[in-house]
């Protein structure tokens, strides 16, 4: 069998589609495209993949990874991003396809880009905010309590720009370990005091190791 990483866009109207239902959808177009994927066994046997990093509800990505196995050793894998994009719909795109370099467990950080449509309004306080002493954000935790924690030092790096609208892009901890959703400091921001509230879009522009390389 041959582990295959599979690199994909996700955009458009898809980007409003969960992750659940991405996976389903996932599932279909490798039926579909008739791929020799391999199986998992037991009562309900579905075919094998993983992601090395869900996307939040809404976000688009320009980088996003799924792993397959396929049973054909020998399968030409450059030829499979071709293959699905013949029958993905708009929204989603594969560009690369590979063996894995490394196992999904050590994805570390991931880097977003923030467009907000303000027209260049919320760039001084948004550089006032970002550089203050401490950044309080609160977060459910899986036993549903709500926690409150500074996440100004798990921010890894970040950058301000003007191109007619307000743009930010930063660096969060991301993976099995440390997950930072962009969101908790957007609705901190918002929530400290801002008048101009303005609409965004998030972009996941690429997913990276500790060494922050890029994750393959």
């Amino acid at each position: 069998m041959k582990n295959v990483r599979l690199f994909y866009k996700k955009g458009g109207r898809m980007r409003f589609i969960s992750h659940l239902d991405i996976t389903r959808f996932m599932a279909r177009i490798i039926k579909r495209a008739k791929l020799p994927v391999w199986f998992t066994e037991g009562f309900n046997p579905h075919p094998y993949i993983t992601f090395a990093l869900p996307l939040s509800l809404g976000h688009i990505s320009e980088y996003d990874i799924m792993d397959i196995r396929l049973c054909d050793d020998d399968y030409d894998i450059e030829k499979l991003p071709e293959t699905l994009n013949a029958i993905c719909p708009d929204g989603i795109r594969f560009f690369k396809a590979a063996e894995p370099k490394l196992k999904t467990a050590f994805v570390a950080f991931a880097q977003f880009e923030i467009e907000f449509d303000d027209k260049g309004e919320l760039l001084k306080p948004l550089s006032d905010f970002l550089k203050s002493e401490s950044i309080e954000v609160s977060k459910k935790t899986k036993k549903g309590d709500i926690k409150t924690f500074d996440v100004k030092p798990k921010i890894k790096d970040f950058s301000l720009n003007e191109n007619g609208n307000t743009v930010l892009k930063i660096t969060l901890p991301a993976g099995s370990e440390e997950n930072i959703n962009p969101e908790l400091i957007l609705t901190a921001f918002f929530g400290s005091g801002v008048t101009n509230y303005s609409c965004y879009t998030v972009t996941r522009k690429s997913i990276l190791d500790k060494d922050l390389n890029l994750f393959e």
